[in-house]
């Protein structure tokens, strides 16, 4: 028995178990499921077109038609609602590390932010506070002995890059640092004088220091997005200076600068005189040095906190989650609403038909298949078990309900840390290679979320209809980037010869599509199709009875007409694009449960008696 044979079947043993015991209980829930996702095909499904002369139109126009933003805010909507399901779930016990830290995190963002709590942070008391609000001795000290270089040193290290970026990296042994000033604008000006009269209020400023402040502040935003409208000249565009040289620079009208001491907070060690800087828009960032030192320490962190304190709000929790902990926020909605056994089941059921179906073509090779069981076991391990990398990548971070301030500042430093690892070179092996195919794979779940009704879970079957043939596709050939790297050698005379019959239905020089792409389409296509037919096969009164309850809706439905349906609906969804129409119709044409499920004439376009077949026939 092969490796992949003894896996599939002990994790089918395992899924049989947990589904007998649900057993009685599936059927009123399937029906249930299967209605509603009808009911909600008949938003998506444009009835003018008819299938057999265009399926895409049929399936994927009014998809396509839709605004960016009506789509984005269904997702927005399915998205938060299975988030919401995530926080209201009593299982702490059950979830992964970094699960739990992310709960940490949102609760302290609701229930522990007062001004108190602020005060209580590290990289408050290392500036000198917030002279709105602080007058202690403490601060006032510190204060004075600070200089507002310092204080972006101490933002920068934890992650926020306040009117420059200093980019660290290690090149041929030589430490290379971009300085570039940061352009970045989040509100309007408008918006940032109405927000900044909010904040002060949230944060208890006293009324007559809050006007003084405001006008300060407001003076300071715009002179520094006056200095962001500066045009530089290309010859000021790119500098370059040894770190030795780059400190005996004047800016200006600027204070010798202490740049050991920045890069030693920053780096957590001084730079060396050999090291090379790279300066962009040089004369941009002297005006930004200008503009600092004419400036009172008070008045800039009095800006500093208000506009760091902007996107904070206690509205902003679920945002900030998603901006701070983005892998972890994603892999909850991915995972929330989904049967995490019937899920593993059908991978289980896919994996066992790619091996009896393809393992012995001579499409795929050697290496391929190996690729494909190593994709299947990391799927079927994040369904399951969650995702343990989440957790090695989480493990430094330290989450409390206790402060939420205190956690923003360790999530912030965590963050910069972790995107200087993410921009080494990746591990190409095939292991690195199989991950990164099962993080994307996964994605396909916010999409799916995006299709069925709110608060509608993926459950048996429409797991099958929604997610096995995609499934299928990334486990045949998604690990390689280059259309058909998945394709043995020995297949080169069958390929030919499947080329040559589609050329015949569609001369070259009219294709808009990879022939390799259409072939992994096909091959996935008969591999998920099979595996659903089994399901079917299981119980075929209840089966009819399914047919009997969709047949009667408006749309005249059936459970085969169903996998067709939605397994275009998600691909037009991730492919958004009108030329997909030639290939998803190409693709059909070779397809004869399509043309006998939907009846199709030999007067229709998508009737095809010629087909082109990638497998014997079964």
């Amino acid at each position: 028995m092969t490796t992949m044979s003894s896996f599939v079947l002990l994790v089918a043993i395992v899924l049989l178990a947990n589904c007998c015991l649900a057993q009685k209980f599936d059927k009123v829930a399937i029906e249930h499921d299967m209605l509603r996702f009808s009911y909600e095909l008949e938003s998506w499904l444009d009835v003018t077109k008819k299938p057999c002369d265009d399926f895409y139109g049929y399936v994927c126009s009014r998809s396509l038609n839709a605004t960016h933003q009506a789509k984005y805010d269904r997702l927005q909507q399915q998205e938060e609602l299975k988030f919401n399901k995530f926080l209201e779930s009593s299982n702490d016990e059950e979830l992964l590390d970094s699960e739990l830290k992310l709960k940490h995190f949102y609760d302290s963002c609701q229930n522990a932010r007062s001004m108190e709590q602020l005060k209580a942070t590290l990289m408050y008391r290392s500036v000198g506070g917030w002279p709105a609000i602080d007058d202690s001795v403490a601060m006032l000290r510190k204060r004075r002995n600070m200089t507002w270089l310092q204080v972006l040193s101490i933002f920068h290290e934890t992650g926020i890059p306040y009117f420059f970026n200093t980019k660290i990296e290690l090149i041929s042994n030589k430490r290379v640092v971009q300085i570039q000033p940061d352009d970045s604008l989040r509100f309007t000006l408008r918006k940032f004088e109405q927000l900044s009269v909010e904040i002060m209020h949230l944060c208890n400023v006293d009324t007559g220091r809050a006007r003084l402040v405001a006008l300060e502040i407001l003076n300071f935003e715009r002179n520094s997005r006056d200095i962001m409208k500066i045009m530089v000249s290309e010859q000021d565009k790119v500098r370059e200076y040894s770190y030795a040289d780059f400190k005996l620079l004047s800016f200006g009208s600027v204070y010798p600068l202490d740049w050991d001491a920045y890069f030693r907070k920053v780096m957590g060690k001084p730079l060396k005189p050999t090291d090379l800087i790279i300066v962009t828009d040089m004369p941009k960032l002297i005006q930004y040095f200008e503009l600092l030192q004419g400036t009172t320490l008070t008045r800039f962190l009095n800006w500093l906190w208000i506009d760091y304190l902007m996107d904070k709000t206690p509205g902003d929790c679920k945002a900030l989650i998603e901006t701070y902990m983005a892998p972890v926020y994603q892999h909850i909605v991915e995972r929330t609403g989904i049967d995490k056994v019937q899920m593993a089941r059908m991978y289980s059921e896919l994996g066992q038909q790619y091996e009896q179906l393809l393992t012995n073509t001579a499409w795929i090779d050697e290496i391929t298949q190996q690729n494909s069981k190593l994709f299947l076991e990391r799927i079927m391990h994040l369904t399951l078990n969650g995702d343990a990398k989440l957790d090695n990548d989480y493990q430094p971070l330290t989450i409390t309900k206790r402060n939420f301030y205190r956690n923003l500042e360790k999530v912030q430093r965590f963050k910069a840390q972790q995107m200087k690892v993410d921009s080494k070179p990746q591990n190409s092996n095939s292991v690195g290679q199989v991950a990164q195919s099962a993080k994307e794979f996964m994605k396909v779940f916010l999409t799916i979320n995006g299709l069925i009704q709110q608060q509608q879970n993926l459950t048996t079957p429409l797991n099958y209809v929604l997610l096995g043939e995609y499934f299928s596709e990334v486990m045949i050939g998604g690990v390689y980037d280059t259309p058909g790297a998945w394709r043995s050698t020995d297949s080169d005379r069958k390929f030919d010869v499947f080329d040559r019959c589609i050329q015949r239905q569609q001369p070259l020089q009219a294709r808009n599509f990879n022939l390799n792409n259409l072939l992994l389409k096909l091959l996935s296509q008969k591999q998920s199709w099979q595996t659903y037919q089994l399901w079917l096969q299981q119980d075929e009164d209840f089966v009819q009875k399914l047919n009997n309850l969709l047949k009667a809706g408006r749309l005249q439905l059936s459970m085969e007409k169903l996998y067709f349906i939605a397994t275009t609906l998600v691909d037009c969804h991730l492919h958004p694009n009108e030329q997909r129409r030639q290939f998803i119709h190409t693709a059909l044409k070779q397809t004869k449960e399509f043309q006998q499920t939907f009846k199709c004439q030999s007067r229709d376009t998508l009737y095809n008696n010629n087909k082109c077949l990638v497998l014997k026939e079964y």
